[in-house]
């Protein structure tokens, strides 16, 4: 008879090479106010942000695994973020490590795991509400070492010229300790125009610990009842069809 495959060893498997580890869950839109009140979530005290997307209305680099990304965050720092998923650490060059706002996580989202690759900096001033207005090229919001980043790890070339600004969405963030986790958990609500909204939990630990993490996790949230029903629908993908769709019209 054939064993049963040991879940500790495929999280190993699907996390190798990361630093860290951040399990992610969408709550149900049934239990996003049951979410609200047990993490106590005062929509007037959380960090208000405000996201673009950078994209064509084809979404031809979310279909590659390539996210551009811009935040504004009120009374916090500005960043900009490129993103390639999945990723085989073992074929990322050990230089990009060295560089400050680079990350190399696993991002569990329902049963799957992808391992990411990633890098930020800071933008200063109204950099971003430039480029949101079109007063800005949207390559200026990308640093010279994030395009070289781009031209090493995507699988598709970049042509800046031909993306959009897709966004913003309006987002609130809280970081939440709870009695019945050791984890510190976060929790963002994405709101678009069209008043729909998207609950999302998460922790993060490091990649050593995933495995433990993610039973306490689920086990958790279960105690809470709300673990989620069906399949999982990833914030980023929501806000990217919508504006493409938007951007098409």
């Amino acid at each position: 008879m054939p064993s049963k495959p040991d879940p500790k060893s495929g999280m190993a498997d699907s996390t190798a090479g990361t630093n860290a580890v951040e399990l992610k869950v969408t709550i149900s839109e049934k239990k996003e106010e049951a979410a609200v009140e047990a993490f106590r979530l005062d929509r007037k005290g959380g960090e208000q942000r405000s996201i673009f997307f950078f994209d064509n209305h084809k979404l031809e680099l979310l279909g590659k695994g390539v996210v551009l990304r811009a935040r504004k965050v009120k009374g916090g720092t500005d960043d900009s973020t490129v993103k390639i998923r999945p990723v085989d650490p073992q074929r990322i060059a050990a230089k990009w490590s060295r560089l400050g706002g680079f990350k190399l996580e696993a991002d569990g989202v329902g049963d799957r795991m992808i391992r990411s690759a990633s890098l930020s900096v800071e933008q200063p001033g109204d950099e971003i509400k430039a480029v949101a207005g079109r007063l800005r090229a949207i390559r200026k919001l990308f640093s010279d070492k994030q395009e070289a980043f781009l031209a090493a790890m995507s699988p598709v070339s970049i042509d800046f010229e031909s993306l959009t600004v897709l966004g913003p969405v309006d987002a609130l963030r809280w970081k939440v300790e709870h009695e019945g986790l050791s984890h510190l958990i976060t929790a963002e609500e994405w709101r678009l125009p069209d008043g729909r909204d998207l609950l999302e939990v998460s922790i993060k630990v490091p990649t050593a610990q995933a495995a433990t993490a993610s039973a306490a996790f689920d086990t958790f949230l279960k105690g809470l009842d709300l673990k989620p029903q069906g399949g999982q629908e990833t914030k980023t993908r929501m806000a990217l069809e919508f504006f493409a769709r938007q951007a098409a019209v």
